[in-house]
């Protein structure tokens, strides 16, 4: 069995993850990861059924075409039922970006789909939708001395005695296609480190300085490509504005939705909102504009003190 730490848990699992941090833990796991035979279908009236993919409030099944099935349950299980020939890297994947996050939502924790670096005691979260930037943004803020505290997903959680919402790291590495290491200016990874063998998408990792602690959140900036004649535009947006945007960035919606997690989703989004200045960065699609971009994220942490 091997011991990690990941998105906030303590994980035990059957199969090796080299993109968790490894981390022994005195008490039972949080959540068990194992190969198994995995339901063909559930059943029950509060059962929602879409494709590929069945849901109830405490639990969850995908199935993932030649790659794998996956059923999570009650929060702190996982069943993988492997289909034959399937590359161990792309169930590992699909694992960490579905499975986990019915885990969370399981465990009426929050999954935003946002990239964030360390800044001074808390965290910067970068949330859009894919293609928007996020990891090209943290990837050269990173470069720039800043610290990587988590690539594409964050797990939110409200603290009940002081009622301040924390950030919780995902896994150690941050994953960029081949054009962003281009733009960056740093050196393209072996193919050893494609996320998956047919996709040219890069995984960096970063055990080392990998930070498990929880973090206040201190700003977001909300990403987005516009077809209009802009380099780089920011504004702050108002608190019901900053709550859509925030709302719309909950990684798989659907699983909220099925597993009755909205109310949840409400009380944590509104306490960010009520504390946490909320910035939109809308920039040109056409062009490279990610330097402009990060140096009008380090104009602001400038401009307002932090």
């Amino acid at each position: 069995m091997y011991n990690y730490w990941g998105f906030g848990l303590h994980i035990a699992s059957e199969i090796e993850f080299p993109e968790l941090l490894p981390f022994e833990f005195p008490n039972l796991p949080d959540v068990n990861i194992s190969i198994g035979i995995t339901p063909q279908i559930l059943i029950g009236e509060d059962v929602i059924n879409r494709a590929r993919v069945s849901i109830s409030p405490t639990k969850y099944l995908l199935k993932f075409l030649n790659i794998a099935n996956y059923y999570v349950t009650d929060g702190n299980r996982i069943i993988i039922d492997p289909m034959t020939g399937a590359d161990e890297k792309s169930i590992r994947l699909f694992l960490l970006t579905n499975a986990m996050p019915a885990v969370l939502h399981q465990r009426d924790l929050i999954p935003l789909h946002a990239s964030a670096i360390e800044h001074e005691d808390g965290v910067i979260l970068f949330c859009g939708g894919s293609g928007t930037g996020k990891s090209t943004t943290v990837a050269m803020l990173q470069q720039k001395g800043y610290k990587l505290f988590s690539d594409d997903l964050c797990v939110l959680k409200a603290d009940k005695s002081n009622g301040q919402v924390y950030a919780y790291s995902s896994y150690p590495s941050i994953h960029l296609w081949r054009d962003s290491f281009e733009k960056i200016g740093i050196e393209i990874p072996e193919d050893d480190n494609k996320i998956r063998p047919q996709l040219p998408k890069y995984a960096r990792f970063c055990h080392d300085e990998f930070n498990i602690k929880p973090k206040l959140i201190k700003r977001i900036f909300i990403l987005r490509k516009l077809n209009k004649n802009i380099e780089v535009e920011i504004k702050e947006l108002s608190s019901i504005a900053a709550f859509r945007e925030i709302q719309r960035n909950n990684q798989h919606p659907v699983q909220m939705n099925s597993m009755k997690k909205r109310g949840i989703h409400f009380d944590i989004i509104s306490k960010i909102t009520a504390n946490t200045p909320v910035y939109d960065i809308s920039r040109v699609e056409s062009r490279n504009t990610i330097t402009q971009l990060v140096s009008l994220v380090e104009l602001n942490f400038t401009a307002n003190g932090q």
